[in-house]
């Protein structure tokens, strides 16, 4: 069994796998075991000419019962136990793609991979904006003078109304092998991170559910502020006027071109 570091964990998604696995689900087991102590004594008796010895055991059980709960790792290692022994499931695990094993996955296939993890342009972007605005604010009083003009602190609003507008809507995120072939594009649930999302950024192992194959000639855009508009066209040249025009800036623009998977991201781990 393997000791591991959870950075991120889908719990929602391990329950629901462990309920079709066993059946169910429980938090707390109970457990009861006996323990079983010997003790012997041995006495003698002098009886004329003849020495005489007698030994005398005895028994002690003592049972124990305790509480054990049933924690997130636990359930973690049930699927993956679960995915390495199961012929239908499969778990197939790589530290790089080619195009053959590339085209040898299908949809739902489940994988473990060897990757490095990184955040939207977009996310980034806007978590630097914030991280200069929190410096500025916190140096201002010990300067005597605004450390940014007005232009400045009209921009950081605007990044940080952008970083409003994404709060609970995922994050969007890139795990790239190292030879940066065959990314995988997620979408992250801020409520399943397990450490400092500034933490989470680097390598590490991925546990994810293929949801789609992006092939060659295709690409995805990681992160769109605007990309729900192009819907609003009325007609094909309306939502073709729309969606060229509501998209990201050159600056944070962010595609990721086949081939390439969009996946469901279970756990990400050292």
């Amino acid at each position: 069994m393997k000791l591991r570091n959870f950075l991120y964990l889908n719990t929602e998604a391990i329950d629901d796998y462990v309920a079709a696995i066993d059946g169910g689900i429980y938090d707390e087991e109970s457990q009861a075991f006996s323990t079983i102590g010997e003790s012997m004594m041995t006495g003698k008796a002098n009886l004329g000419f003849a020495n005489g010895g007698a030994e005398h055991s005895g028994r002690q059980t003592e049972e124990i019962k305790r509480s054990v709960k049933n924690t997130f790792a636990s359930k973690f290692d049930t699927v993956y136990q679960y995915l390495l022994l199961n012929e239908d499931e499969g778990l197939k695990y790589y530290e790089s793609l080619s195009d053959e094993t590339y085209s040898s996955l299908c949809r739902d296939d489940f994988l473990e991979v060897l990757v490095t993890a990184r955040f939207s342009k977009m996310k980034e972007v806007t978590d630097l904006v914030k991280q200069i605005g929190d410096l500025a604010n916190l140096f201002e009083p010990f300067m005597g003078q605004e450390v940014l003009d007005k232009d400045a602190k009209e921009a950081f609003e605007g990044f940080n109304a952008l970083s409003t507008l994404k709060t609970g809507k995922g994050i969007a995120s890139v795990f790239e092998f190292e030879d940066k072939k065959y990314p995988l594009v997620a979408q992250l649930d801020e409520r399943f991170f397990r450490c400092q999302q500034e933490q989470f950024v680097g390598e590490g192992y991925l546990l994810c559910k293929i949801i789609k194959k992006i092939p060659k000639g295709k690409s995805v855009a990681v992160d769109e502020i605007f990309g729900s508009m192009e819907k609003l066209g009325t007609n094909r040249e309306e939502r073709r006027k729309l969606k060229k025009s509501a998209k990201n800036p050159d600056e944070i623009r962010d595609e990721v071109k086949g081939p390439a998977l969009m996946v469901l991201p279970i756990a990400f781990y050292h």
